[in-house]
């Protein structure tokens, strides 16, 4: 058995927008993942707008999940069936949050708005990402996930689409996580956190 952390203590004020650097494999999108419910901790608790994720059932879990959390994966989860619209409104859909004057607003901020009726398999690696990143906001969340979320993007493209992630959860008073390897786009951010040997410390 490999351990990710142990003893580890991290905490984020609501609104803030940090982050989280360190190795390949030290563990960044395990620890995410934990945050998000997705994966499970052996120990400890992980606490989410003063709610302990490991209370819930399945079934809170995921409603939580759907309402309160945006997640943007490095791998995009798009439908292959849906256009992107579609694909971008889905969980804000589920949740009964969708907003079309917000998700237009999605769309044009992200240089996407003319790709609504296509579907994935017609969309670039970076096209399909920022339709990811419309769909983590498009419900408007209260914590935003994302690892990696300019991995497919080049230099210029992605340090506008992290000042817009910025920008967008700081009006919606949002928590933002980003999980990064570029010091560039970190350097876009309030806060740096390093996960090195289990443990976790702030980059001054």
């Amino acid at each position: 058995m490999v351990e990710i952390a142990k003893g580890l203590s991290w905490s984020i004020a609501a609104g803030e927008n940090a982050a989280l650097l360190g190795e390949s494999g030290v563990g960044k999108t395990t620890l995410i993942n934990i945050i998000a419910g997705l994966d499970t901790a052996d120990t400890g608790e992980v606490f989410v707008a003063d709610t302990n994720i490991a209370s819930l059932s399945d079934t809170s879990l995921a409603k939580f999940r759907r309402e309160k959390l945006g997640l943007i994966f490095q791998r995009f989860h798009l439908v292959s069936s849906l256009n992107a619209w579609d694909n971008a409104a889905l969980q804000a859909r589920l949740g009964q949050r969708f907003d079309t004057e917000f998700a237009n607003y999605l769309f044009e901020s992200l240089s996407i708005n003319r790709l609504k009726n296509r579907h994935p398999s017609e969309l670039s690696g970076g096209q399909q990402q920022r339709v990811a990143i419309a769909r983590a906001l498009m419900h408007k969340p209260s914590l935003v996930l994302a690892d990696e979320p300019t991995g497919s993007l080049d230099e210029e493209t992605s340090e506008k689409v992290i000042d817009l992630l910025v920008g967008i959860t700081s009006q919606l008073g949002a928590t933002l996580v980003v999980v990064t390897h570029s010091t560039v786009i970190s350097a876009h951010l309030t806060k740096r956190w390093q996960l090195f040997a289990g443990q976790i410390r702030e980059v001054k």
